[in-house]
């Protein structure tokens, strides 16, 4: 996927440097984010993504989208609920119940 954005030619060492950041296929913060579905942005306080979900929700609403919603985790960690160290304990549990509970309401 990413070798289909580079601006210069294959023979680059550092191919990464070469890349548009701003593409929408790379980053979504750059993408139209318009006449999407509900979403639900679930992020733990301990995830080095925590940032880019922040600033992926917040994208997501002013895109016009009739719903989104943003659960933070305190202590969690990436993945939380659905992978990792923390998948089964107690927060887990609850994150991936809570995911369950969006999609039936808002997707089936």
């Amino acid at each position: 996927m990413y070798c289909s954005k580079l601006k210069g030619g294959s023979n680059n060492d550092d191919q990464s440097a070469n890349l548009d950041r701003r593409d929408p296929s790379i980053s979504p913060l750059y993408a139209n984010l318009s006449n999407l579905p509900p979403a639900l942005f679930t992020v733990g306080s301990a995830d080095p993504l925590l940032d880019d979900s922040l600033f992926l929700a917040s994208r997501y609403c002013v895109g016009g989208n009739n719903y989104a919603e943003l659960v933070i985790y305190e202590g969690g960690e990436h993945g939380i609920g659905h992978f990792g160290l923390q998948e089964d304990d107690e927060m887990g549990k609850r994150a991936r119940q809570y995911t369950y509970e969006f999609m039936k309401h808002y997707l089936i």
